[in-house]
């Protein structure tokens, strides 16, 4: 039996069913529970300081979940001890049960050569962990500023002070962890207040780790190449699933029957599918259960934010324009993807005034070829809306500076989205 045929529809539906983007699973506000899930069922939500509307990782879990509490997040961190961060997609969210995989990733940090590693820092990481086991969870605010130091400037990773850098090593040697965050603060405890079996149990061994985070990996992608698995758990650069392990992961998921491999339409490359999802997509072709969600995606949402998996699956090229000179930018500062029914049909440059809780829409591109209609209109307008709402703005608080194609700008004003 050869592989399954695929049209490039029917393989962007899955990549969004698998992300819990093709509807919203409820109507009323989600429980700490359902945010708990949500986070659960992606392996984690990546961090940015980056705060036009709402901070990115609070705009993926909305994208998904409609408006929530977000203090209910906080609490996930502390008293719950549920969430943690860690270097699992960039700096990112996860659930704290996944930080032990990323051990073998801390003893790497430990052991290389670095400024963690230079005996004068030692000292600085020493201290900071004294203080920390007899005075309790810190952060760098903690610390002054030595006297002798240079005004910091905006682009510091580290900013001024040693403490500060010194938190962030242990953070990533695994000698320190993540308890909470006060506001976008980080504060740290050691490991046996938070998560014990870190250091005081056995490691997974490197083939439990690797064939755990292929296995999440593949409920979170839905479909994937064995490039788009190794991408999806990675530091920054370096990826937890070496991209040659990947493949033969894959191949050994297919022997057992977690992944099908497939064909899809105007792409030649193998592909499989997450095996959960082929009653699925039998429903979908039976025009049952196909993604009906509007919504916007942040710059740095898992659905997107492998950039050749966004363009070879939705022919949309993406690139954030934060650190474009504004003469040079075409779509926005912060454009965010705007997500219909599976497909991505345009973006639009957002920024949100917290004082007057006005959303001003400073520019709608939708995608050469999208076909203008009061139905996508509507839609549009209700993706808006659900995020002003979200942002604590009043219903109908928000304008839209330019559109292209301008013939969509008499249809959002019809818009009823009641």
């Amino acid at each position: 039996m050869g592989a399954l045929r695929l049209t490039r529809d029917e393989a962007r539906w899955l990549a969004v069913v698998a992300q819990g983007l093709d509807r919203r699973p409820f109507r009323r506000s989600p429980t700490k529970a359902e945010i708990l899930a949500t986070i659960r069922r992606i392996g984690c939500v990546q961090l940015d300081t980056i705060s036009v509307i709402s901070r990115s990782h609070e705009t993926v879990l909305w994208s998904r979940l409609g408006s929530f509490d977000v203090d209910l997040l906080g609490s996930l961190y502390d008293p719950d001890h549920a969430l943690t961060e860690y270097w699992a997609h960039a700096a990112a969210i996860i659930p704290v049960e996944l930080l032990p995989l990323f051990r073998t990733h801390m003893e790497w940090r430990q052991a290389r050569e670095g400024w963690s590693t230079q005996p004068e820092s030692r000292v600085v990481m020493d201290r900071l962990l004294a203080h920390v086991a007899e005075h309790g969870p810190m952060s760098s605010l903690d610390f002054d500023a030595p006297e002798e130091a240079n005004q910091g400037q905006p682009w510091d990773w580290y900013g001024i002070k040693p403490e500060r850098r010194a938190l962030d090593a242990l953070w990533s040697n695994g000698e320190l962890v993540l308890r909470r965050r006060d506001g976008f603060r980080r504060v740290f405890d050691l490991p046996e207040r938070i998560v014990p079996e870190l250091w005081q149990t056995d490691p997974p061994s490197d083939e439990e780790r690797v064939r755990e985070l292929g296995l999440r990996s593949v409920s979170a992608l839905g479909i994937m190449t064995h490039r788009w698995l190794a991408d999806y758990f990675r530091t920054g650069s370096p990826q937890h699933i070496p991209t040659t392990r990947a493949k033969s992961l894959l191949a050994a998921f297919a022997a057992e029957g977690i992944v099908v491999p497939v064909e899809v339409a105007g792409i030649d490359e193998p592909m499989w599918i997450d095996a959960n999802l082929v009653e699925r997509l039998e429903l979908m072709r039976e025009g049952r259960m196909r993604p009906t969600l509007t919504t916007l995606l942040s710059p740095f949402d898992n659905l997107i934010w492998n950039r050749p998996r966004t363009e070879l699956l939705w022919d949309f090229f993406y690139r954030i324009e934060v650190y474009t000179p504004a003469p040079k930018r075409v779509y926005g500062y912060y454009s965010l993807p705007i997500l219909h029914r599976g497909k991505i049909v345009g973006r639009l440059d957002p920024s949100f005034d917290r004082k007057a809780k006005v959303l001003t829409i400073k520019a709608l591109h939708l995608e050469s070829g999208v076909r203008v209609t009061q139905a996508l209109a509507t839609a549009v307008v209700g993706a808006i809306e659900d995020l002003l709402r979200f942002l604590g703005g009043e219903p109908g608080a928000w304008r839209l500076l330019h559109a292209n194609p301008a013939t969509i700008l008499p249809l959002l004003d019809r818009a009823d989205t009641d």
